[in-house]
């Protein structure tokens, strides 16, 4: 019997989201079967999230996203923050086009995301790669994000 993976992926742009679902369909097809739910801003991640009848196993999350002020979403950060309180088994991907090691430090700090991913170093390969890392047990970091790492502690 295969194993469902719940899938929670936030991206304000429909082509990411599309090229996640792409790359991750064609993921160990006999042991698994992916069921991915979308959100395209902070409004629909926020009530996806809080009104989920079912505890998502991994969420990809744009941390650049629309804010959803009404409900102190300002970015993906905020809701990689309810779903720790919320679904604390989840494992989290923050994916990012940010690299300043500040924000790195903050991320590893609050969130203790088991995917920390620059969009720059992504490639299919690569996905695949990280999803396969996290949800055997394993964190993943990108090689820009190993890189920053290293050199804020040297």
């Amino acid at each position: 019997m295969k194993k469902i993976i719940q899938l929670l992926m936030v991206d304000d742009h429909p082509f990411i989201l599309q090229a996640y679902k792409n790359t991750l369909n064609g993921f160990k097809k006999d042991e698994y079967e992916i069921i991915t739910t979308d959100a395209v801003d902070g409004e629909t991640g926020y009530n996806v999230i809080a009104k989920s009848a079912i505890d998502f196993d991994v969420a990809f999350l744009d941390i650049s996203i629309p804010t959803y002020l009404e409900k102190g979403i300002e970015s993906g950060v905020d809701l990689a923050l309810l779903i720790r309180e919320k679904m604390p088994n989840c494992k989290i991907f923050l994916l990012t086009m940010h690299t300043e090691k500040l924000k790195f430090k903050y991320f590893f700090d609050t969130i203790k995301p088991e995917g920390l991913v620059v969009k720059n170093d992504l490639t299919f390969e690569e996905l695949i790669f990280a999803f396969e890392k996290v949800i055997s047990g394993d964190n993943y970091l990108s090689e820009t994000v190993i890189k920053m790492m290293e050199e804020s502690n040297s």
